[in-house]
């Protein structure tokens, strides 16, 4: 049975270099103290004590002279940490429809037209940016500004999106919210 070992804890073992470099060693074939000792570059002072430590951190299993890596312990660790990260999407997008799409109030990729998704993204936008009323093009681009920081789209391709798909309209350089194709 593989030990229960947190994501935490395999980064805070493996942000230490000596043990890194242990760890780095079984992982890419070292099995044997003399083979450890061969690949990491580090003496038996150094690598006995690395050792001992990552197997007590339950990242490698030692016995009958030879050490490997817990690929269980891994494996649940990734599995755990897959699941935070879940859990972290759907705080921060509870609409699974735009996860992967919009995160913190930024559009981080804009999905494919014929994607269920676009419309919804576009949508999500217009509603959060857009009250009723008219405005001008430099108000359209300043309230689409945030949706675009270090996102997929610039503020004039999501602005032209946006009219595109209906959920702005234009007319004599003024633009209002309207519902959508």
């Amino acid at each position: 049975m593989a030990t229960l070992v947190s994501p935490d804890r395999i980064a805070a073992e493996l942000a230490d270099p000596v043990l890194r470099r242990v760890f780095a060693a079984v992982v890419l074939g070292a099995s044997t103290a003399a083979q450890i000792l061969a690949a990491s570059g580090l003496g038996a002072p150094q690598a006995a004590p690395a050792i001992g430590r990552l197997a007590r951190a339950g990242l490698l299993v030692q016995g009958r002279g030879v050490v490997t890596v817990d690929d269980g312990a891994l494996a649940a660790a990734g599995e755990r940490a897959m699941c935070h990260m879940a859990d972290e999407a759907a705080a921060d997008q509870p609409d699974p429809l735009l996860r992967g799409f919009i995160s913190g109030g930024v559009l981080v990729r804009l999905p494919e037209p014929d994607d269920d998704a676009h419309p919804a993204a576009l949508a999500h936008i217009a509603e959060s940016v857009f009250t009723t009323g008219e405005y001008d093009e430099r108000a359209v681009n300043e309230r689409l500004r945030p949706w675009c920081e270090d996102g997929a789209l610039d503020v004039l391709s999501l602005r032209r999106a946006l009219v595109d798909a209906g959920f702005l309209r234009r007319e004599s350089g003024r633009y209002r919210r309207s519902s959508g194709d």
